[in-house]
């Protein structure tokens, strides 16, 4: 591709969430010293591709105010190819961000918000250790962003987390339409070592239930007019994330602030978590060149997570290999258990596929 995408790092939250293992922390006192080494590495940074999305992540963006977002977009406008239908999106969290500071942002060229709702059950925010908000921030947050001029917001849900019912789930479900976003993220729990909700081994849905959930977030979303067109998100039609998508379908990215990670044609770059380090001006950590192998397993990885699947002529001139010959075991077998469509096209996944789209995979590369 011949244009890029920017994804900044901020690494701040109002508090830890029991399962987050992001590089995040509550602790300002670093703010003001992070924000002026992003804009110097935003200034330092040079290309010539035009920029077609800048995704503001964490952490919690808007914990460090809207003034401070609004002051790096701007060098970023001012240092970077931007054309005027640029996405550009910050993520928020209910209770960090009110109508004045969102109306900042608008005015300042964010155009999406994706925001970490989570589930719409009071308790089973409290069992995450979402201590920081309630369903009602949620619904504020949404009622101040439309209020402000956003028409693209997008909220997170989760599902398979302590607590959760299918009952719960689908009252989960009914606040989000409810509050009528034009992208949908749902994701299952993932308990990482090392936080605190893993230390606490609570009881969880187990694997039939949580099956049983994303059939549930799948059939009613479709019901309401969201199209899934990667495993975890669901828009309506023309509201994708442009950010994300960069990502599954394997296209350039920068990424600066602490973890954040860069592709650049096949050479994968990633900043320590280090804060000190960034502050220090040390380069990334880590320079990870991928062989033809590794660019291909990436790729149908990533590409089998979308709804669209392979593109076999594109696989075919970029590896220079036939798919249809390379995976014809694979190919014949998922056809056969209903996992996977082959046409002359493409080769994607089944809703049945997607349920176990790890295994799958796993049997590609």
């Amino acid at each position: 591709m011949s244009d890029t995408s920017l994804y900044i790092h901020i690494p701040y939250c109002k508090s830890k969430c029991g399962y987050c293992d992001f590089c995040s922390s509550p602790d300002l006192s670093t703010v003001d010293n992070y924000v002026s080494g992003l804009i110097r590495r935003i200034k330092a940074y040079k290309t010539d591709k035009t920029v077609k999305s800048v995704y503001f992540g964490g952490g919690t963006p808007t914990y460090i105010g809207a003034k401070r977002l609004c002051e790096i977009l701007q060098v970023i406008k001012d240092n970077y190819n931007i054309p005027d239908d640029c996405e550009m999106t910050a993520e928020a969290n209910p209770g960090t961000i009110d109508l004045n500071g969102l109306e900042l942002m608008k005015k300042a060229g964010f155009n999406r918000l994706s925001a970490g709702i989570q589930t719409a059950v009071d308790i089973e925010l409290k069992a995450l250790g979402r201590v920081s908000h309630t369903v009602s921030d949620g619904a504020a947050l949404v009622r101040y962003a439309r209020a402000a001029g956003f028409d693209n917001v997008s909220l997170d849900l989760m599902y398979g987390i302590p607590l959760q019912t299918a009952d719960s789930l689908k009252q989960s479900l009914d606040f989000v339409l409810s509050q009528k976003p034009e992208h949908i993220s749902a994701y299952a729990l993932k308990l990482e070592e090392n936080t605190p909700l893993y230390k606490k081994k609570p009881a969880l849905p187990d694997d039939d239930t949580v099956a049983d959930m994303y059939a549930l977030i799948n059939k009613t979303l479709k019901d309401n007019g969201y199209n899934r067109y990667e495993i975890s998100n669901f828009a309506k039609p023309g509201h994708e994330s442009r950010h994300n998508l960069r990502y599954w379908q394997g296209g350039d990215y920068i990424g600066i602030g602490v973890s954040a990670a860069s592709l650049i044609g096949n050479v994968r770059y990633l900043q320590s978590p280090d804060m000190k380090a960034f502050l220090d001006g040390k380069a990334p950590d880590t320079v990870e060149t991928l062989d033809e192998k590794g660019r291909e397993e990436e790729y149908i990885m990533l590409h089998l997570r979308l709804s669209s699947g392979i593109d076999k002529k594109e696989y075919n001139e970029k590896f220079k290999t036939d798919f249809d010959e390379k995976y014809k075991m694979q190919i014949k077998k998922f056809v056969a258990g209903n996992f996977a469509v082959d046409t002359k096209e493409r080769f994607y996944l089944t809703d049945n596929g997607v349920f176990v789209s790890n295994a799958v995979i796993a049997e590609f590369i």
